[in-house]
């Protein structure tokens, strides 16, 4: 496994273990009506979106290399199907999808084929984010470019 998937890996562990605690801290009635602490706007949320986009942008800096991309490309867009997690931390790893914006250039063209091919299929058409749509039809034009 190389340092950026393993630093992601960690950014995702740490994440979950914050919401984790973060409900574990909760009273009966928090976030009922909004009182009280509302573990879905806990800043863990935003701090793990932020952290996983650095690492991604701080590799690409410094020079990734196209595998590597496709690696953490293909890291990224099944984050948010891994089991295991807090069900809180669901949105933000479908959000996490977006750091693949990044890496579409550094991707060779016939692995951005495949993983758009792969993409489109885990995800109906009517059901795509905004963030999903964007991330495939990246990957359909890097895939293009053959």
């Amino acid at each position: 496994m190389d340092d950026l998937k393993m630093a992601l890996t960690a950014c995702m562990e740490e994440y979950d273990r914050e919401i984790r605690q973060a409900v574990s801290q909760l009273r009966p009635g928090d976030g009922f009506m909004g009182l009280g602490r509302d573990p879905r706007r806990e800043p863990c949320h935003l701090r793990f979106y932020e952290s996983a986009g650095e690492l991604v942008a701080r590799a690409v800096r410094e020079g990734l290399a196209p595998e590597a991309a496709a690696e953490t490309a293909r890291f990224l867009l099944t984050l948010s199907q891994a089991e295991g997690y807090h069900e809180l931390t669901d949105p933000m790893r479908e959000a996490a999808q977006g750091h693949v914006l990044t890496l579409t250039a550094l991707l060779p063209p016939e692995m951005a084929a495949e993983l758009s091919e792969w993409y489109r299929g885990q995800y109906h058409r009517s059901q795509r984010l905004p963030v999903q749509k964007k991330v495939l039809n990246a990957l359909e034009r890097r895939g293009k470019e053959a």
